[in-house]
């Protein structure tokens, strides 16, 4: 019995820091675990920002997309008028040709004509 009673304090004295290192651990647990919160919060922030600024360079590119299309569709139709133009012009030429080889023939004719006419009198 006596031994009982002298184990009951010496238990007692191990246990006293046993429950100090607990809270101690405890505390520093806490500590770890809000810390990690906190840079898990800091990377969730960093993350979004990154998120909105890709959002944002979308919608320029896109933007910018629809003007280089615009701009295309206007190279492709004044190409189209160029075309169309150069076309125009040719078959121009060829009419003013024509017309001036018919004016010198006709001119021609008419002064073979009148050769002939002085030429019998």
């Amino acid at each position: 019995m006596h031994r009982s009673c002298l184990l009951i304090p010496v238990l007692l004295l191990i246990s006293a820091p046993v429950f100090g290192q607990s809270t101690s651990t405890d505390s520093q647990t806490l500590q770890a675990l809000l810390a990690e919160v906190q840079q898990l919060r800091h990377d969730l922030q960093t993350t979004t920002i990154a998120a909105q600024r890709a959002q944002i360079l979308l919608y320029r590119l896109q933007g910018q997309e629809g003007a280089v299309a615009r701009a295309s569709q206007k190279i492709d139709d004044a190409r189209a008028r160029i075309t169309e133009t150069q076309s125009n012009r040719t078959r121009l030429t060829s009419d003013i040709k024509r017309h001036e080889d018919f004016g010198a023939e006709a001119g021609r004719g008419v002064v073979d004509a009148a050769q002939r006419e002085t030429r019998i009198t």
